[in-house]
């Protein structure tokens, strides 16, 4: 018995794989359409940087540095100055024709400072002129005074952690806004990550669709043709027209399923409803397996909701210390020296200032305290508590993190070891395939044994793309759960823009 072929067709087997790499390469797109070509790494970073919430948060840290900055102005030096002229018309007695007429002019000038101790000292020079008109000695006189004063706390207030503390808080809350930032920018990449995955396995199952047409097709042509030959029975036509309808089915679905999954991932990058994304095929990451000690110890460092506990944590507990600070007596040790000119004139008065001929000078201790002082004593119990409450959270946190992580790090064996044996699945539903179109061809399987063992190599084929589908959003769930996604993706905070690496072909 001859068997009948189509002339000019590739051999069934061997044009699946070729029609499989075409419809991969090629994406589906309106014609004319822009056509944007992205790999996984571009996509991710592309939705980083394109969302408009993302875009709004990255101002947070920006906005909570110049927290710091404006905490830090408390050691900026403090300039006054004063310039006073008064002046009087007095009667000298009652009756009396004499008026006394009192000129006055004052010029003052200080320097004060903030120290990191708690001290604060400040360097003051005084000018004083009087004149009047009673033709005294002292009518007419110059009193300049230099005089540098400090008083520096022995109990409360004393030390750099309490005098900024303004800084430490400020600090901690850009730390926290950076946490914030980090754990947005997180999901949007493992998101946009996840939906190109999903677009590459629609693709893919959507090219499996054709080729399982084309063969029920191929299938329908052969039995026409034996038909008509006379070597087939023509009631198994029905057979295979059923197999071409339901193959026009289920390729009608994952055309939709693909479209969908092009819309979800468009709409997450920003793109117009005509680009064309034409994307690759992720490669598996390289390197050796993730080891569970190494992905803890790195969601320990990396994940941004552990990092804002410890911050957290860190607050509190420097808010605990300095607020048991500010609990006790108020003690500071107080001083000033000077030196000070008088005399007719201005020039002499200043050359006694030089011979430092009329020093003055004070030392002492001031003391408060309320009594009870029950205020500060809420305050200390307060933070103790905000404290605990803190490190309980934090505790939490990372619970959750270990059961996250590992959990990731199982799916992920899992779908390394499923990958391997989907892999084998489809050599073996191929292997299978190419038995029945033999036996087809010799008479000894029917239409239906055929576009059986199509269905299951189809399903096969499936079962691979979302094995490999997995594989890839395993190590995306992984990598959030790390919190070392953005690294993979050579993304991070500048400023107040988003930075990453060059995409080629990207606008």
């Amino acid at each position: 018995m001859k068997r009948m072929t189509t002339p000019g067709k590739i051999p069934l087997l061997r044009g699946l794989p070729l029609l499989l790499a075409v419809l991969c390469a090629f994406p589906f797109s309106a014609a004319g359409a822009e056509t944007l070509t992205l790999s996984v790494g571009d996509a991710v970073r592309m939705a980083v940087e394109r969302n408009l919430g993302l875009q709004a948060a990255t101002w947070s840290p920006a906005i909570a540095e110049t927290g710091i900055r404006k905490a830090r102005a408390i050691y900026d030096p403090l300039l006054s100055a004063l310039v006073d002229h008064q002046g009087s018309n007095l009667q000298t007695a009652p009756g009396s024709f004499f008026v006394d007429r009192q000129r006055d002019f004052n010029f003052d000038a200080s320097v004060s400072q903030l120290l990191p101790s708690g001290a604060t000292t400040s360097l003051s020079f005084n000018n004083f002129w009087s004149r009047d008109n009673l033709g005294l000695p002292a009518s007419r006189f110059a009193r300049p005074q230099l005089t540098l004063s400090f008083s520096q706390p022995l109990l409360q207030g004393l030390g750099r952690q309490v005098t900024a503390r303004g800084i430490t808080t400020a600090d901690d809350a850009m730390d926290s806004a950076l946490a914030d930032w980090t754990r947005q920018a997180l999901d949007t990449a493992a998101a946009a990550r996840n939906q190109y995955l999903a677009l590459v396995k629609a693709r893919e199952s959507l090219a499996t669709q054709e080729a399982s047409l084309a063969l029920a097709n191929e299938v329908q042509s052969q039995n026409e043709a034996r038909v008509s030959a006379g070597v087939l029975a023509a009631y198994q036509l029905q057979d295979s027209r059923l197999g071409v309808l339901r193959a026009r089915k289920n390729l009608l679905d994952a055309k939709r399923t693909e479209a969908d999954a092009a819309d979800q991932l468009r709409a997450t990058l920003h793109l117009q409803a005509d680009t064309a994304i034409a994307t690759t095929t992720p490669p598996p990451p390289d390197g050796p397996e993730e080891r569970e000690s190494d992905a803890l110890r790195t969601a320990s460092l990396r994940r941004p909701d552990i990092v804002k506990a410890r911050i957290a944590v860190r607050t509190a507990e420097f808010n605990e210390k300095v607020s048991r600070n500010l609990a006790l007596p108020s003690l500071a040790l107080q001083g000033s020296g000077g030196i000070t000119g008088l005399d007719a004139s201005y020039g002499d008065a200043f050359g006694d200032m030089g011979g430092a001929k009329y020093p003055d000078w004070s030392i002492g201790l001031s003391f408060s305290v309320p009594i009870g002082n029950r205020s500060a004593r809420a305050d200390v119990a307060a933070n103790r508590m905000i404290a605990s409450r803190a490190r309980t959270q934090l505790a939490a946190t990372e619970e959750s993190a270990t059961l996250e992580v590992r959990t990731a790090l199982r799916a992920l064996d899992s779908a390394r070891e499923q990958l391997g044996v989907t892999g084998q699945g489809v050599s073996a539903a191929e292997a299978l395939m190419a038995s029945y179109l033999k036996r087809q061809r010799i008479g000894l399987a029917t239409t239906k044994d055929v576009l059986d063992v199509s269905a299951a190599l189809t399903l096969a084929r499936q079962n691979d793309t979302t094995a490999r589908a997995d594989y890839q959003t395993a190590f995306t769930n992984l990598w959030k759960a790390t919190g070392e996604l953005l690294d993979r993706h050579g993304i991070r905070l500048n400023g107040t823009t988003i930075a990453s690496g060059e995409r080629k072909g990207t606008p």
